[in-house]
């Protein structure tokens, strides 16, 4: 939880968040010859998203 703590926002009660893809992508993902680095590129760009839309609802720039 060490780790984890330094990337959470103040003021913030955390919840479980999933993550779904759509049903067009479902396929493309499953097939893809590279999965290791598809999903992990997916998941940068959500932990991006995320990030900045709970910096745009608190109007903060800390992170």
């Amino acid at each position: 939880m060490v780790k984890i703590g330094v990337h959470l926002f103040p003021r913030v009660s955390y919840q479980q968040v999933v993550l779904t893809l759509p049903e067009q992508l479902r396929i493309p993902f499953h097939n893809h010859s590279n999965q290791k680095r598809l999903y992990s590129g997916f998941m940068v760009l959500v932990e991006a998203c995320l990030s900045a839309l709970i910096q745009a609802h608190f109007k903060t720039d800390t992170y």
